[in-house]
């Protein structure tokens, strides 16, 4: 069979590697530059490729198996459509692969979903072997190329991968929450939820479909469910969550990983995540200057999770707000920062987008060139008490390579003031 791989970021990179080894053809198109590394590899496997454009030879393939950063109407995949090629990506495509039967579970959702996959996979492996393999962790072509056959995979997915899943069954499906997000990939609110709610399409009622019932998208949507339905709720109480983990957004997070250890009969006690390694880049502490309290919470690239942010403080909050928007209604967010927050800086794209509603309730703000400029001149005016979040609401691709490297920079930032 043919294979071309639109994009070559880390998942088409293993779907290369895993495909060549099957001694299958493959055509390699990326719409911008390809590493020095990654032209070496290809060459020396001998892998034709295109840079800087995506032409029609994509079409000579039988199945394309797209990135998920390339948008859903790109001119190459609507035509591929158009002639009934099969489009996937590699984390759906590759699952009939498994041929050990793992048990799957798949976590989809606006928020938190990297936290809890993360969680599972602790609280699993006390018991099992299990991976974490998707949006986190590592790809599943990678999982079959290095032959892992663990008993358990837990899997982050996006709504972009199932948008394009022709077929994609997990034994338990997880949606943690859906709020407005990617809206400058999805065309509505309409198409963001329906490619979501793909998680949970082709179980049958053998399957488990866990939701949280507080989320009014999903149950709008649950007559549309074929498997077990199963509600996660907090039956704990907040103190009794480890210190270190213990913010207001792991409620749910916990909530979710414990309601999947039950379905899966495993067993389950909060002190195993005593030892759980909270992810970097949410709600991260990084230091304490004159008495203000830091915190790195990169990863909220939306209205939706700085809002989960905010939950977290009760005021005298100075909070950072950068990056590049994705065409959000950003009231509910703008009427919680005038509650709680002292002073906001807002850098990049964004600011354009957020500005009226700062302006509009009379909310102290500033822009500033970049974040740099912001945490120097927040930190002459944050003192004793006050709290200093980066919570951007909006993607890093402005002025960063991903929201890692933005929040890495804002700790180095930090670290550098604490060392005056």
């Amino acid at each position: 069979m043919k294979f071309a791989l639109l994009g070559f970021g880390l998942s088409n990179k293993y779907a290369a590697r895993y495909l060549k080894s099957l001694g299958e053809e493959v055509f390699v198109s990326e719409g911008s530059k390809l590493s020095e590394e990654d032209k070496k590899y290809l060459e020396e496997t001998g892998i034709p490729y295109e840079e800087g454009t995506n032409s029609e030879k994509i079409l000579e393939a039988d199945v394309i198996l797209t990135s998920p950063s390339v948008p859903y109407n790109h001119p190459i995949l609507m035509k591929a459509k158009e002639l009934g090629k099969h489009v996937d990506t590699e984390i759906t495509y590759f699952t009939k692969n498994l041929d050990w039967n793992p048990t799957i579970i798949a976590v989809t959702g606006s928020v938190g979903k990297s936290t809890t996959v993360s969680m599972i996979n602790h609280l699993i492996s006390k018991s099992a072997t299990s991976q974490l393999s998707g949006n986190i962790g590592i790809p599943i072509a990678q999982v079959l190329l290095e032959g892992k056959k663990p008993e358990y995979l837990v899997i982050e997915i996006s709504s972009f991968q199932l948008y394009w899943a022709e077929y994609f069954k997990p034994h338990v499906a997880v949606i943690t929450n859906i709020y407005p997000n990617h809206l400058d990939w999805h065309p509505s609110m309409e198409h963001y939820v329906e490619s979501k709610f793909k998680i949970t399409k082709f179980q049958d009622n053998e399957d488990h479909f866990i939701y949280n019932p507080k989320d009014m998208e999903t149950f709008k949507r649950l007559s549309l469910v074929q498997a077990k339905r199963v509600p996660f709720t907090a039956d704990f109480k907040f103190e009794e969550i480890p210190f270190h983990i213990r913010t207001k957004q792991n409620v749910e997070n916990i909530a979710a990983a414990k309601t999947v250890l039950k379905v899966l009969n495993l067993p389950l006690d909060m002190s195993i995540l005593e030892d759980f390694v909270p992810l970097p880049h949410r709600m991260e502490y990084c230091g304490t200057i004159n008495g203000a309290h830091y915190y790195n919470d990169s990863k909220a690239t939306n209205a939706a999770a700085v809002l989960k942010a905010l939950e977290n403080f009760d005021g005298n909050l100075f909070l950072i707000i950068a990056g590049k928007g994705k065409n959000e209604d950003y009231t509910k967010l703008a009427d919680e920062i005038k509650k709680k927050c002292k002073h906001v800086a807002i850098v990049g794209p964004i600011a354009d987008q957020i500005e009226p509603y700062l302006k509009e309730r009379e909310i102290n703000y500033k822009r500033y060139k970049n974040i740099e400029e912001a945490v120097i001149e927040i930190s002459k005016m944050a003192g004793e008490g006050d709290y200093v979040l980066l919570g951007p609401a909006g993607a890093s691709y402005d002025a960063y390579k991903n929201f890692e490297e933005r929040g890495d920079h804002f700790k180095a930032i930090v670290k550098k003031l604490l060392e005056q």
